[in-house]
């Protein structure tokens, strides 16, 4: 999200403006977490309150010129300057891509290619469906990837006459550790890395966080993390593995390829996709001057476009029909949210925390160990906060909480801090990719998993997801915070 840092007006926690922003916050997220409205008309419902109450106490504004005391040439807490458009520009260029590639019937070729390799064994169509989701997670961003996948599971389930709940967990869980691996795989990591853009270091230089950074830094940590996911999973569902399937036959006759309804646009979609996935990673080797966001949209246009070329008109693609496959409830959710995350951090809360933080764990400048404490005490505090949370408003929360961190430790001659806040970020990463597993609500892709199961007439108890997602969590957040410990002096830089 961009940093609402711009204002020079922080509020006192403590005044009446403060503390009916932050009811408003806790308002709207009651009503996100407990499902009684829809989380897009909850999340707007707060920004507009948060605007509202700012407006009249002359906080928060949307203005455009004029500001706080009467002020001009800027309008300080401008509250929409908090959604961060990259963000948004980058999700919408990935689901424009899974639009198309469900169009063409890609997914439910994979999907009847991964039954027949597992032969009807439903602990084999676990691995191959949850190695696909999280391949795909490293790509595009999990939400976008179960949206996809999970109905075609239901549907494979229904034919063999499988439980679905335990092959919709592992997908949801697989994608959440898969999507730790790279920049677009996780929301969380979109949001730190386009915040981290805006920041520098005491030389004046970007911090970095690019797309090849994710991949040094976290890849490798995030493939032992599934592995022992995987062999977790493997041990909690032995039950449901010993369920003989039926109708296995009839699903391994069907044909695969008869599933790939536009085999032109699958191929061009796919080569598209791979182009601007180097692209990503070109923009940080070669220090090209472009946002990850104008990657996205320009690759998804360039696939959109490939698409008409040498096709007949009635063979041609429908635009609508991709239009009409991306998530804008999300984009919209995503947009209300930054704007009551921005409203907290104007009010000084933020700060508040970061005071908190740092005066309990802080390391004073003295020695490295202190430093690695902090940073593993952030991703289990990430961890849990995710767990009781989303793990996109705890993220999008703690990024200007981490560089507060920074600001505070500062030396007030030489200004050099004393806390290197690099690692912190790798640690929210971690943190809030891991933790956002263990319950139903700690990741938008468990929310959505979660739906999907019910409208297809599978409810998936709370009960049965902690079963799996608390040890998942914190079998991967031990594995996390011993990696980091080992090799601390890597993540010190992005």
């Amino acid at each position: 999200m961009a940093t609402s840092s711009t204002s020079e007006y922080i509020a006192d926690t403590g005044s009446i403006e403060a503390i009916l922003i932050l009811l408003i916050f806790l308002v709207a997220f009651a009503l996100i977490l407990g499902e009684i409205v829809d989380r897009v008309l909850a999340a707007w419902g707060g920004a507009v309150g948060m605007l509202l109450v700012g407006t009249y106490y002359n906080s928060l504004t949307w203005c455009t010129g004029g500001g706080h005391g009467g002020e001009s040439g800027g309008c300080e807490n401008n509250l929409f300057e908090a959604i961060d458009f990259n963000v948004i520009g980058l999700l919408l260029g990935m689901m424009i891509f899974a639009g198309m590639l469900e169009i063409s019937g890609f997914f439910e070729f994979v999907a009847i290619k991964a039954t027949k390799l597992s032969g009807g064994d439903p602990w084999k169509l676990v691995f191959y469906l949850g190695t696909f989701t999280t391949l795909i997670s490293v790509f595009i961003d999990n939400v976008t990837a179960l949206i996809l996948i999970a109905p075609v599971t239901l549907k494979i389930c229904s034919k063999i006459k499988i439980s679905p709940i335990p092959p919709l967990i592992a997908l949801a869980i697989f994608s959440n550790t898969g999507g730790v691996a790279t920049l677009v795989g996780d929301p969380p990591n979109v949001l730190i890395a386009s915040y981290a853009s805006s920041l520098t270091d005491a030389d004046g230089n970007s911090l970095g966080f690019g797309f090849m950074s994710f991949i040094y830094h976290l890849t490798p940590l995030a493939i032992i993390a599934w592995a022992a996911t995987l062999w977790y999973m493997h041990r909690h569902f032995k039950k449901w593995r010993e369920v003989k399937p039926q109708n296995v036959e009839v699903v391994i006759s069907e044909n695969e390829w008869e599933a790939v309804k536009n085999s032109s646009l699958m191929y061009r979609t796919l080569g598209a996709l791979s182009v601007t996935v180097v692209m990503f990673a070109a923009v940080e080797l070669l220090h090209l001057n472009l946002e990850i966001s104008a990657v996205s949209l320009g690759g998804a246009g360039i696939a959109m476009a490939i698409s008409m070329i040498g096709v007949p008109h009635e063979k041609r693609m429908d635009i609508h029909e991709v239009v009409h496959k991306v998530e804008w409830g999300a984009l919209l959710f995503f947009a209300g949210l930054f704007v009551m995350v921005g409203g907290l951090e104007a009010m000084g809360y933020l700060e508040a925390i970061a005071n908190l933080i740092f005066d309990n764990f802080g390391p004073d400048g003295k020695i490295s160990q202190d430093e690695v404490a902090l940073v593993i005490v952030l991703i289990w505090v990430s961890a849990i906060a995710s767990a009781i949370v989303d793990n996109i408003p705890f993220c999008a929360a703690m990024l200007p909480v981490i560089e507060q961190l920074g600001t505070l430790s500062e030396d007030p001659i030489t200004g050099v801090a004393a806390v290197n806040i690099i690692p912190l970020y790798w640690a929210l990463a971690i943190g809030c990719g891991f933790g956002g597993n263990a319950t139903p609500i700690g990741s938008s892709a468990n929310v959505m998993t979660i739906a999907i199961s019910e409208r297809g007439g599978h409810k998936i108890s709370t009960k049965e997801w902690l079963a799996v997602g608390v040890p998942v969590m914190l079998i991967t957040c031990t594995i996390g915070s011993i990696v980091v410990a080992i090799f601390y002096k890597l993540f010190e830089w992005a």
